[in-house]
């Protein structure tokens, strides 16, 4: 078959290793690095992204933990402001969680995402503390001709 679609997925990049605790209403920054259109993710405009997180006490069931991004180097080197829990930045969407306290590997497809851009999980009404040592990695994705 000629131009049927295919996925192209590029190299998985680690944003957060061992995140510090997120305590219920709270927003925390993927600290460990930024994610760049151009040098990560071979100019794709998509991405999965994939959370790891663990509760010590069980959350409320399908409430969930967004993800946001703070755009870099927006205008010049300026940025946009760090999100907040009363005013967010970027919407990038939410990983929805079950109410265990196993460790819960959550999957989030993005798109359009900003060029440049640091990335931050809130806490969003889950009732609970995300444990420490969660963990959020990007992988990135488009689709054209095969």
């Amino acid at each position: 078959m000629t131009n049927e679609a295919r996925v192209f997925v590029g190299a998985q990049k680690t944003l957060e290793s061992v995140g510090a605790a997120i305590t219920n209403n709270s927003v925390a920054q993927a600290d460990d690095a930024n994610y760049s259109l151009s040098a990560d993710g071979a100019n794709y405009p998509d991405a999965e992204f994939v959370l790891t997180a663990t509760f010590a006490t069980a959350p409320t069931e399908g409430t969930a933990l967004s993800l946001y991004a703070r755009p870099l180097d927006v205008d010049g080197t300026g940025d946009t402001e760090i999100p907040e829990a009363a005013r967010p930045t970027m919407f990038i969407g939410s990983f929805f969680v079950n109410n265990v306290t196993t460790a819960q590997l959550m999957v989030l497809r993005a798109y359009e995402l900003p060029t440049l851009a640091t990335y931050y999980i809130h806490n969003n009404g889950t009732g609970q503390t995300v444990s420490a040592g969660w963990i959020l990695k990007v992988t990135p994705r488009t689709i054209g001709p095969a």
